[in-house]
């Protein structure tokens, strides 16, 4: 009986804790996005900011992330457009003012990674609200859908 209190209730207590971090996407966990370009894309905003609660982070994101709009980004997004792709953006910021964090923005098709862009969060993102990083996370998507439409025109791949 020991045996199993001291091992099983620790297991038991790991079981569960995973079961609720691991889940499948639903609708209530993305938003559409750029519906104005094909199908649009499906967006998920993953992340911490500094104890804000993740509403507040979500639509700094929503506010601040750019569609493809020239015509070579517009010509690469038609090859990934069906069915709508998926991005994945990133944001973390510990707790305290002037910490370091991260942004990452990965696009998928087909459930397949496409490209990416990772940088640090600027100064001023550091030690501000969340709505401070819509620049950071604007110029993220910018350079997403550039380096995109430069891959295209080069005669590289969609897919890696």
């Amino acid at each position: 009986m020991q045996w199993m209190v001291r091992y099983g209730l620790p297991v038991l207590m790991m079981i569960s804790m995973c079961g609720c971090v691991a889940h499948a996407e639903t609708a209530a966990d993305t938003d559409d996005i750029c519906r104005n370009v094909e199908q649009g894309v499906r967006l998920h905003v993953d992340g911490a900011y500094g104890g804000y609660p993740h509403s507040v982070l979500r639509d700094a994101v929503l506010d601040s992330v750019t569609c493809p709009s020239g015509e070579g980004e517009l010509r690469a997004f038609h090859r990934i457009a069906t069915p709508p792709p998926h991005m994945r953006i990133a944001v973390t910021r510990p707790m305290g003012q002037g910490q370091q964090g991260s942004l990452s923005v990965m696009l998928f098709s087909q459930g397949r990674f496409v490209i990416g862009e990772r940088m640090s969060l600027s100064v001023f993102s550091r030690s501000q609200s969340p709505f401070s990083v819509k620049a950071d996370i604007n110029l993220a998507t910018t350079r997403l859908w550039n380096d995109l439409a430069a891959r295209i025109e080069r005669g590289g791949s969609v897919i890696p």
